[in-house]
């Protein structure tokens, strides 16, 4: 397949985990959401920042912006996150460079064909997972997320409370999205999420329960993704991965995904964490 450019890719995974509160700023968008996710809390920087009335041209317009977005997240109380593809300037890193901002969480961007990831375990466009040696046969995907599909996943990847479970909630509910799960509704052994952005499908949120793991749960969910987004008139797919995680890259380019981009976050150095 012909790789998309790495700034529709940043778009691609913006509406895929669309943040609470969102502002743009030139062709930057300031994005937030309580401090959940570095994702919906981070500058989605592509491109050069518009110069505005009165100002001068690159460096100073850059330095001017910056200003601007850490001016917008002291008043959130979060501290500035910038996402930096290739797609962003590079006098934007040399910026971030010069106020010691803090790089991060390397992550892959990688895409496939959807027909080719459905094909891989034979799984029908109905989302239903067909019979093969070893594999789950109770794989189920719904348009919604369930209280056990939510609880299953908070409970790998959650971090926080009650309200940063709600903030995550409410991301979720942010645009249309397929959600599979293995085992029983109420208290799933693992689950994935497909966003839906016109003819792509975004694949988030695939987490298996530690009594689970090694069952191949996770491929076989992102298969049945790919088959169920057919009937949503999915063509192709995209996922993230951090850059580190060799068995999950592994895992993905066996399913046919090709990496297609890359994005690192850079971060204020105010000594806070948050997570991917």
């Amino acid at each position: 397949m012909e790789l998309p450019l790495p700034a529709a890719l940043d778009r691609l995974a913006d509406r895929g985990w669309p943040a609470l509160e969102r502002e743009a700023l030139g062709p930057w968008v300031l994005r937030a959401a309580g401090g959940v996710t570095n994702r919906a809390n981070s500058v989605l920087a592509i491109g050069d920042p518009d110069p505005g009335p009165g100002s001068g041209s690159g460096s100073a317009d850059i330095a001017e912006a910056v200003d601007a977005a850490e001016r917008w997240y002291a008043m959130r109380a979060l501290p500035t996150v910038f996402q930096v593809s290739p797609a962003a300037s590079g006098a934007l890193v040399r910026e971030l460079g010069r106020r010691g901002y803090r790089e991060h969480s390397e992550t892959a961007v990688l895409v496939a064909e959807r027909a080719a990831v459905a094909a891989t375990l034979g799984v029908s466009a109905s989302g239903h997972a067909a019979d093969a040696p070893g594999a789950a046969s109770d794989v189920s995907v719904a348009t919604s997320p369930s209280r056990g599909w939510l609880d299953t996943w908070w409970a790998v990847d959650g971090r926080g409370g009650a309200a940063e479970r709600a903030t995550v909630e409410g991301i979720l509910a942010g645009g249309p999205a397929l959600y599979a799960w293995a085992g029983a509704s109420a208290d799933p052994d693992a689950v994935a999420r497909l966003a839906l952005a016109d003819d792509w499908g975004g694949l988030y949120a695939v987490a298996t329960l530690p009594r689970a793991r090694r069952r191949g749960l996770a491929r076989r969910l992102a298969v049945a993704l790919a088959g169920a987004s057919a009937s949503a008139g999915v063509e192709r797919l995209w996922l993230q991965v951090v850059a580190a995680n060799a068995p999950a890259l592994a895992l993905y380019e066996g399913l046919g995904f090709t990496p297609a981009s890359r994005y690192s976050y850079w971060e204020q150095a105010r000594g806070r964490e948050q997570w991917r």
